[in-house]
């Protein structure tokens, strides 16, 4: 009974010293080939760095225990990618398009994080859910929580403030569905100015506001019943739970998720 009881309390305790993330490139620890950069220094917090500047289409793939690939803007700057199968060896392999779908690859290399907080990897930005310590989101995060204490407390105020203030854009997500925005990614400073969205701005937007103050959110995409689509799980009190902030909105009774992806 004893040494449960000092379970359940270390698991509060773990929860409670979450902190949010904010991603450098440091330089530590650099990998350089064929023109692209990883920067792994700090793997150990859930992510790693990468950049690389080209005119050509390019692609990140970070395999785990899943497999992940994500596109990588040619910018020159630094995207950053979640390790979000935890502790465990990940292969990360850069590839730049040759012609057409064809792509070769730049660089290789295998990472071996050993992070302390399992929710690393979702305690801070990331090419999904972007935003610095000085972003808009993060102030009004700071809004929204000022003077809670527990995370579940954040959590229905970020929910509240979410679901009564912002509308779904059907014309966006026409778009998506049609092709129309391939390789779509959420911009959370438009989505607070425009206060409209598809599932996935609303998915990043939860995240934010919540990995801003503390609280390890995943974004989820998957089917809801048979329509894809994107949502938040939320770690409180030692358990995800489920948080459909765009279902609320468009008052859509979902009977079945199914997730495939986890950022």
């Amino acid at each position: 009974m004893f040494a449960a009881a000092m379970a359940v309390l270390l698991t509060l305790l773990a929860v409670a010293a979450s902190v949010a993330i904010y991603p450098e490139a440091t330089g530590s620890t650099v990998y350089e080939s064929g023109g692209a950069t990883v920067d792994a220094s700090n793997i150990d917090q859930g992510y790693v760095m990468v950049r690389m500047s080209s005119s050509k289409k390019l692609k990140v793939r970070i395999t785990g225990a899943n497999q992940y690939t994500y596109d990588l803007d040619g910018d020159g700057q630094y995207d950053v990618y979640p390790l979000q199968d935890g502790n465990r060896e990940y292969s990360l392999v850069v590839y730049q398009q040759v012609e057409g779908n064809s792509y070769s690859q730049v660089l290789s290399r295998t990472l071996r994080p050993e992070m302390s907080d399992e929710n690393a990897p979702f305690l801070g930005p990331n090419r999904y859910t972007w935003y610095t310590p000085d972003s808009a989101v993060v102030q009004l995060g700071n809004e929204l929580c000022a003077g809670l204490d527990t995370d579940q407390e954040k959590v229905n105020a970020v929910y509240q403030y979410v679901t009564s203030n912002y509308i779904y854009d059907y014309m966006a997500a026409m778009m998506v569905a049609a092709g129309q925005q391939s390789g779509y990614v959420p911009d959370i400073d438009d989505m607070l100015e425009t206060k409209m969205g598809i599932c996935f701005d609303f998915s990043a937007l939860m995240g934010a506001l919540l990995r801003s103050q503390g609280v390890p959110t995943q974004m989820v995409m998957g089917y809801a019943d048979i329509t894809y689509h994107a949502w938040n799980n939320i770690y409180i009190d030692g358990e995800w739970v489920r948080y459909d902030a765009t279902s609320a909105v468009t008052h859509t009774n979902i009977k079945q998720y199914t997730e495939e992806a986890v950022y």
